[in-house]
């Protein structure tokens, strides 16, 4: 069985031939180069080609694989759901993944970019265009979600047109980076625990950007909030993801249609906000935005997306207690014992904001079913000696379990699999 939102209508656009470019500035990054990327690289990267992108890397064939038939699995649905946005080229999307943070950086910096403290990127410039990022040091599961967001970019740039709004492309980015891949289906519509109760208490305080402000926002306006303001930047994020999903999921998917005309209209150079007004046939936003401000407040957080969120945060521990010879716990709540004794934080950093999780919260231990009901993740045997235990939330559907493997230098890879 799906996740419920799974069953609902996905969303789908009409069919329209659009032409242009998309860029959002604070997240994709403008620059003149000065060659094209393989003429500058020095490191030594091999080429692999999956279905729909061009593989550059440092990694094995087999430990590539892996990451090429994920990509093809989530290009092939950003074509499906922007199936009438015609690509701008047919070559295969160029991916750079190197296999450490260093080299990600190193590589970066041949490209003119100060790469720090950012998770990867998609870059262009008139010469060269890429998605980059780094596979050792963090889980399977974040790479494919920094992947999947800025992999979102990269097709967006290719698609959807330069004049895409900086709210809506990134809003349309976490909406992708949340979705999951059971066989060889994507699970689109799961609702992010963290942005929903961001939103949620922005509303509550009365600190929530206004609707109609968001919206409006220019790329300068964006980018100096950016780097400005690192809590209004969050919440910014946190709010054009709602935004998104709720013209998308709202009210039972009322809003689709005249979100697929906005995005054709700004897609065809449109000015942002005249569009949204012509899209959505109304000349004040208000009513739109009161109709936003019931669904935030009352949306809930998808189970599958918060345990997984949850059993990542549990893994990294895991992987602490292992690399210090410590012995592993055999039940959740020794584990939560431990971490609290420690008092256990664990640091990350999106978008240049950092976010704190600290082992006190209570609700890290545990998950909640579709039924309302609430267990305890539960710890189970390694699959080998050498690997930490495994963590699974039994109940759910599909069923998160938490695995370990060792990459080919030896080092533990950590990833989510669903059943």
């Amino acid at each position: 069985m799906m996740p419920a939102q799974s069953q609902r209508k996905m969303f789908s656009l009409p069919r329209r031939a659009v032409y242009g470019l998309t860029c959002s500035v604070a997240v994709l990054v403008c620059l003149l180069a000065a060659g094209q990327a393989d003429a500058k690289i020095k490191l030594e990267l091999q080429k692999f080609r999956s279905k729909s992108y061009l593989i550059h890397t440092n990694l094995t064939r087999d430990e590539v694989r892996a990451f090429g038939k994920h990509m093809d699995t989530v290009f092939d649905q950003y074509e499906e759901r922007f199936r009438d946005f015609h690509a701008r080229t047919s070559q295969q999307m160029p991916l750079y993944l190197l296999r450490t943070e260093n080299e990600y950086q190193r590589f970066m910096a041949t490209q003119d970019i100060n790469a720090t403290n950012t998770g990867g990127m998609f870059f262009f410039s008139p010469k060269s265009q890429g998605l980059a990022t780094w596979a050792q040091g963090r889980s399977r599961s974040q790479t494919f979600q920094v992947l999947q967001h800025e992999g979102f970019h990269q097709f967006a740039f290719n698609h959807l047109g330069q004049d895409l709004p900086t709210w809506i492309n990134e809003g349309l980015a976490q909406y992708f980076e949340d979705a999951i891949i059971v066989g060889d289906k994507m699970t689109i519509g799961l609702a992010n625990a963290r942005r929903v109760e961001q939103v949620k208490h922005a509303l509550d305080s009365h600190n929530a950007i206004e609707f109609a402000h968001l919206v409006g926002f220019t790329a300068d306006e964006w980018a100096g909030t950016l780097h400005g303001d690192p809590n209004r930047a969050a919440l910014m994020y946190a709010q054009s993801w709602s935004i998104v999903f709720f013209l998308i999921h709202g009210e039972n998917d009322r809003y689709q249609p005249a979100f697929a005309r906005y995005l054709h209209k700004v897609s065809a150079g449109r000015d942002h906000q005249t569009a949204f007004y012509e899209a959505f046939g109304t000349d004040s936003l208000r009513p739109l935005a009161k109709h936003w401000d019931q669904f935030a407040s009352q949306q809930q957080p998808d189970p599958i997306n918060t345990a997984a969120s949850r059993m990542e945060f549990l893994g990294e521990a895991l992987r602490f207690m292992y690399q210090q010879g410590e012995t592993a716990p055999k039940s959740i709540k020794k584990l939560r014992d431990s971490l609290q004794a420690r008092h256990f934080v664990l640091t990350r950093k999106s978008h240049g904001i950092t976010v704190e999780i600290t082992a006190d919260d209570p609700d890290l231990y545990r998950y909640q079913r579709r039924n309302g009901s609430t267990g305890l993740f539960k710890i189970l045997e390694p699959s080998r000696d050498d690997l930490p235990p495994r963590i699974t939330a039994t109940g759910l559907h599909p069923e998160p379990t938490l695995v370990w493997s060792r990459d080919n230098e030896g080092a533990l890879v950590q990833d989510i699999e669903y059943r």
